[in-house]
């Protein structure tokens, strides 16, 4: 069995544990609108994840996609405000926002060889600051509160089949899309090689420019469509929406089994994680414990995370070093013999 089944079954079990736990302190967790609405949760964070993963896969970084989402309910709530285009038109125009922060982030990172770290949070001050300036404001020029009406646009933060969120089935068709396309494509291979080592996969003929510039566009792009769906659900949207939002992403990702160091990882683990991440905020609520707690929450769980991984290579190193002199001395005997 493979370690990454290995997690999945450990992470599975913990889920079914905490699950069971809680339902004990409070019925009302496995009630269907309750279950729906968790994993409607964790569809505004999955879908976010989807892109986020490739970005780690390929040993980068995006600390921008919080800010994308700001900027991208900002110009959708311009669109609803100052104009009659209907929401088939904008909707795609809006997420031009995501798609030039991943052109503008994947360039300067590969024509100037930027750390990743820092030119992502260059583009989310950029991005934060052009929120606030494009944000609708009241005569006196303070941020005003836009309650959205237009039915169209509320459609996406609506249910489907029942009682299931549309975000939710968004999230699992791009998801599973995304999970086809790296395991059954030359591209999805080439992200791979990249995140594994970027200067051994541009000497076996990968563009490895191209294939950054892509993963960052789109990591953006799955931003700003997360960004939709977060503000069609919420009726509204401020400057600050989703600023904030990247530990919870990066927390899915890692606990899914992506690894920082790039190279391995894959979608059904972040689907995982983004449902886990999603379950502990349920917990919390239900145990009625304050939200404040939230990040401490989350921040040990990243931590703990990171601790495992380093821990579970640590040892397939040493167990693959010891199968090798176990073999090398097996070769020695045979030949003395």
């Amino acid at each position: 069995m493979s370690r990454q089944a290995v997690r999945r079954i450990i992470l599975l079990a913990l889920m079914l544990l905490i699950c069971l736990m809680i339902s004990r302190v409070n019925p009302i967790f496995f009630s269907v609108g309750n279950i729906m609405k968790l994993f409607q949760e964790a569809a505004q964070t999955g879908i976010v994840a989807v892109g986020f993963t490739l970005v780690l896969i390929a040993g980068g970084m995006d600390m921008s996609i919080g800010a994308v989402i700001a900027v991208t309910s900002m110009v959708c709530v311009n669109f609803l405000t100052y104009t009659k285009l209907p929401v088939a038109v904008f909707v795609p125009i809006s997420l031009l926002v995501g798609a030039l922060t991943g052109l503008f982030n994947g360039y300067f990172i590969t024509r100037f060889k930027l750390p990743e770290f820092i030119v992502t949070l260059a583009s989310k001050s950029i991005l934060s600051g052009i929120a606030l300036v494009i944000a609708v404001k009241d005569s006196m020029g303070f941020v005003k509160n836009v309650y959205i009406q237009n039915e169209t646009y509320i459609w996406f933060g609506g249910q489907a089949f029942g009682l299931v969120y549309r975000a939710t089935i968004a999230f699992v068709v791009l998801g599973v899309a995304t999970q086809i396309f790296m395991k059954k494509t030359r591209a999805g291979t080439n992200i791979y090689a990249t995140g594994a080592n970027a200067q051994a996969a541009s000497l076996s003929g990968i563009n490895t420019t191209r294939t950054v510039i892509g993963i960052y566009m789109f990591s953006s792009i799955c931003a700003s469509i997360a960004a939709i769906f977060i503000s069609s659900r919420m009726m509204t949207a401020m400057p600050e929406l989703g600023i904030g939002s990247e530990m919870d992403v990066i927390a899915a990702v890692v606990i899914g089994g992506t690894s920082f160091s790039g190279g391995q990882g894959d979608l059904w683990g972040t689907m995982l994680g983004a449902v886990f991440m999603a379950l502990v905020k349920n917990v919390i609520l239900k145990m009625g414990i304050s939200p404040w707690v939230q990040p401490i929450v989350i921040g040990g769980i990243i931590v703990i995370t990171v601790i495992f991984d380093v821990s579970q290579k640590k040892l397939a190193e040493k167990l693959a070093t010891k199968a090798k002199l176990r073999k090398l001395a097996l070769e020695g005997g045979q030949a003395a013999a």
